[in-house]
Protein backbone atom coordinates (compact mmCIF):
# COMPACT_ATOMS: atom_id res chain seq x y z
CA UNK A 1 0.00 0.00 0.00
CA UNK A 2 1.38 3.30 -1.02
CA UNK A 3 1.06 6.78 0.90
CA UNK A 4 -0.35 8.58 -2.85
CA UNK A 5 -3.20 6.19 -2.68
CA UNK A 6 -3.96 6.95 0.97
CA UNK A 7 -3.84 10.62 -0.22
CA UNK A 8 -6.37 10.64 -2.85
CA UNK A 9 -8.79 9.12 -1.43
CA UNK A 10 -8.69 12.13 0.86
CA UNK A 11 -7.51 11.32 3.78
CA UNK A 12 -5.07 13.60 6.46
CA UNK A 13 -1.44 12.63 6.34
CA UNK A 14 -1.88 11.61 10.37
CA UNK A 15 -4.31 9.09 9.25
CA UNK A 16 -1.92 7.75 5.99
CA UNK A 17 0.97 7.15 9.08
CA UNK A 18 -1.24 5.06 11.14
CA UNK A 19 -2.73 3.17 8.44
CA UNK A 20 0.96 2.89 7.00
CA UNK A 21 2.11 2.19 10.33
CA UNK A 22 -0.56 -0.69 11.11
CA UNK A 23 -0.10 -2.09 7.94
CA UNK A 24 4.06 -2.26 8.27
CA UNK A 25 3.21 -4.16 11.72
CA UNK A 26 0.80 -6.86 10.16
CA UNK A 27 3.45 -7.60 7.19
CA UNK A 28 6.47 -8.20 9.80
CA UNK A 29 3.84 -10.10 11.83
CA UNK A 30 3.14 -12.31 8.68
CA UNK A 31 6.63 -12.24 8.02
CA UNK A 32 7.83 -13.92 10.61
CA UNK A 33 5.04 -16.41 10.77
CA UNK A 34 6.21 -17.41 7.22
CA UNK A 35 10.26 -17.87 8.49
CA UNK A 36 8.38 -19.69 11.10
CA UNK A 37 6.82 -21.66 8.97
CA UNK A 38 9.43 -22.34 6.65
CA UNK A 39 12.21 -23.44 9.39
CA UNK A 40 9.96 -26.00 9.99
CA UNK A 41 9.41 -26.84 6.65
CA UNK A 42 12.81 -27.29 6.69
CA UNK A 43 13.27 -29.22 9.73
CA UNK A 44 10.49 -31.83 8.33
CA UNK A 45 12.08 -32.45 5.48
CA UNK A 46 15.22 -33.21 7.03
CA UNK A 47 13.94 -35.10 8.89
CA UNK A 48 12.03 -36.61 6.30
CA UNK A 49 15.32 -37.29 4.53
CA UNK A 50 16.65 -39.05 7.99
CA UNK A 51 14.15 -41.25 7.44
CA UNK A 52 14.26 -42.04 4.23
CA UNK A 53 18.05 -42.88 4.42
CA UNK A 54 17.20 -45.17 7.46
CA UNK A 55 14.62 -46.93 5.35
CA UNK A 56 16.61 -47.08 2.47
CA UNK A 57 19.66 -48.54 4.76
CA UNK A 58 17.34 -50.86 6.36
CA UNK A 59 15.34 -52.20 2.80
CA UNK A 60 19.44 -52.78 2.35
CA UNK A 61 19.54 -54.97 4.90
CA UNK A 62 16.66 -56.74 5.04
CA UNK A 63 17.95 -57.83 1.11
CA UNK A 64 20.87 -58.74 2.57
CA UNK A 65 20.05 -60.88 4.90
CA UNK A 66 17.01 -62.64 2.24
CA UNK A 67 20.26 -63.21 0.06
CA UNK A 68 22.12 -64.56 3.24
CA UNK A 69 22.42 -68.03 3.74
CA UNK A 70 20.93 -68.53 7.32
CA UNK A 71 21.07 -72.26 7.79
CA UNK A 72 24.57 -72.28 6.11
CA UNK A 73 25.59 -69.52 8.65
CA UNK A 74 23.71 -71.51 11.88
CA UNK A 75 25.89 -74.60 10.62
CA UNK A 76 29.35 -73.22 10.06
CA UNK A 77 28.95 -71.05 13.60
CA UNK A 78 28.14 -74.68 15.04
CA UNK A 79 31.36 -76.22 13.33
CA UNK A 80 33.45 -73.43 15.03
CA UNK A 81 31.91 -74.01 18.64
CA UNK A 82 32.90 -77.83 18.29
CA UNK A 83 36.21 -77.42 16.81
CA UNK A 84 37.15 -74.94 19.89
CA UNK A 85 35.83 -77.06 22.39
CA UNK A 86 37.70 -80.17 20.98
CA UNK A 87 40.58 -77.93 20.66
CA UNK A 88 40.13 -76.77 24.20
CA UNK A 89 39.80 -80.08 25.48
CA UNK A 90 42.74 -81.31 23.50
CA UNK A 91 45.00 -78.57 24.79
CA UNK A 92 43.86 -79.07 28.68
CA UNK A 93 44.53 -82.89 28.22
CA UNK A 94 48.13 -82.36 27.10
CA UNK A 95 48.68 -80.04 30.05
CA UNK A 96 47.26 -82.42 32.10
CA UNK A 97 49.11 -85.25 30.92
CA UNK A 98 52.13 -82.97 31.09
CA UNK A 99 51.72 -82.32 34.43
CA UNK A 100 51.48 -86.19 35.80
CA UNK A 101 54.71 -87.28 33.37
CA UNK A 102 56.78 -84.75 35.51
CA UNK A 103 55.21 -85.50 38.86
CA UNK A 104 55.79 -89.29 37.85
CA UNK A 105 59.48 -88.70 36.91
CA UNK A 106 60.02 -86.82 40.23
CA UNK A 107 58.39 -89.40 42.01
CA UNK A 108 60.49 -92.62 40.68
CA UNK A 109 63.87 -90.06 40.41
CA UNK A 110 65.31 -91.44 43.83
CA UNK A 111 64.64 -95.09 43.12
CA UNK A 112 66.71 -97.72 41.94
CA UNK A 113 66.26 -100.84 39.74
CA UNK A 114 68.04 -103.85 38.91
CA UNK A 115 67.51 -103.05 35.04
CA UNK A 116 65.82 -100.89 32.82
CA UNK A 117 63.36 -103.16 31.53
CA UNK A 118 62.43 -103.89 34.98
CA UNK A 119 62.22 -99.62 35.59
CA UNK A 120 59.92 -99.56 32.31
CA UNK A 121 57.95 -102.39 33.78
CA UNK A 122 57.11 -100.56 36.96
CA UNK A 123 56.35 -97.25 36.04
CA UNK A 124 53.88 -98.16 33.22
CA UNK A 125 51.81 -100.60 35.88
CA UNK A 126 52.03 -97.16 38.15
CA UNK A 127 50.57 -95.48 35.17
CA UNK A 128 47.99 -97.42 35.12
CA UNK A 129 46.81 -96.65 38.83
CA UNK A 130 45.83 -93.65 37.62
CA UNK A 131 46.56 -92.06 40.82
CA UNK A 132 44.74 -88.87 41.79
CA UNK A 133 47.03 -86.11 41.97
CA UNK A 134 47.02 -83.33 44.28
CA UNK A 135 49.39 -80.49 45.00
CA UNK A 136 51.79 -82.60 42.69
CA UNK A 137 52.01 -85.54 44.82
CA UNK A 138 50.13 -88.66 44.07
CA UNK A 139 47.68 -89.72 46.83
CA UNK A 140 48.07 -93.36 47.05
CA UNK A 141 51.32 -94.02 45.56
CA UNK A 142 53.33 -94.84 48.51
CA UNK A 143 51.37 -97.58 49.37
CA UNK A 144 50.98 -99.24 45.92
CA UNK A 145 55.54 -98.96 45.46
CA UNK A 146 55.55 -100.31 49.13
CA UNK A 147 53.28 -103.36 48.00
CA UNK A 148 55.37 -103.88 44.94
CA UNK A 149 58.65 -104.10 46.21
CA UNK A 150 57.23 -106.95 48.45
CA UNK A 151 55.38 -108.60 45.77
CA UNK A 152 58.19 -107.93 43.03
CA UNK A 153 61.50 -107.72 44.96
CA UNK A 154 63.44 -108.52 42.33
CA UNK A 155 63.07 -105.50 40.34
CA UNK A 156 64.22 -103.15 42.96
CA UNK A 157 67.71 -102.32 44.06
CA UNK A 158 68.02 -102.95 47.84
CA UNK A 159 70.23 -100.83 49.61
CA UNK A 160 72.00 -101.99 52.53
CA UNK A 161 72.01 -100.18 55.86
CA UNK A 162 75.35 -98.14 56.32
CA UNK A 163 76.03 -99.37 59.27
CA UNK A 164 75.73 -102.87 58.64
CA UNK A 165 78.93 -104.74 59.09
CA UNK A 166 80.32 -106.33 55.98
CA UNK A 167 81.25 -110.49 56.09
CA UNK A 168 85.01 -111.27 56.00
CA UNK A 169 86.68 -112.51 52.79
CA UNK A 170 88.58 -115.14 51.48
CA UNK A 171 91.72 -114.71 49.83
CA UNK A 172 94.01 -117.37 48.54
CA UNK A 173 97.76 -117.39 50.43
CA UNK A 174 100.66 -119.88 50.63
CA UNK A 175 101.72 -121.79 53.78
CA UNK A 176 104.87 -121.24 54.56
CA UNK A 177 106.62 -124.67 54.77
CA UNK A 178 108.81 -123.28 58.01
CA UNK A 179 105.61 -122.94 59.65
CA UNK A 180 104.85 -125.02 62.99
CA UNK A 181 102.45 -128.25 61.63
CA UNK A 182 104.56 -127.87 57.86
CA UNK A 183 101.72 -128.93 55.30
CA UNK A 184 99.46 -129.99 57.86
CA UNK A 185 98.80 -126.52 59.08
CA UNK A 186 95.32 -124.88 58.41
CA UNK A 187 97.01 -122.60 56.15
CA UNK A 188 97.86 -125.90 53.78
CA UNK A 189 94.87 -125.41 52.26
CA UNK A 190 96.18 -122.50 50.62
CA UNK A 191 93.34 -119.47 52.48
CA UNK A 192 93.59 -117.14 55.29
CA UNK A 193 90.76 -115.17 56.54
CA UNK A 194 91.84 -111.27 55.32
CA UNK A 195 90.34 -108.79 58.10
CA UNK A 196 89.74 -110.89 60.79
CA UNK A 197 92.45 -110.23 63.63
CA UNK A 198 92.57 -112.14 66.68
CA UNK A 199 92.12 -110.14 69.83
CA UNK A 200 94.90 -110.47 72.20
CA UNK A 201 94.54 -112.71 75.39
CA UNK A 202 94.63 -110.68 78.61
Amino acid sequence: MKREFLKNLGLTDEQVNQIMTENGNDIEKYRKEVESKTKELETLNTKYESAQNSLNDANKQIKSYKDMDIEGIKNSAAEWEKKYKNETAELNNKLTQQERDFATNSYFAGMNFTSESAKRGIISQFKEQNFELKDGKFIGADEYIKGLKESDAGAFVVEKPKDEPSLPTFTKGTASKGAPGGENNANAFGFHFAGVRAMPKE
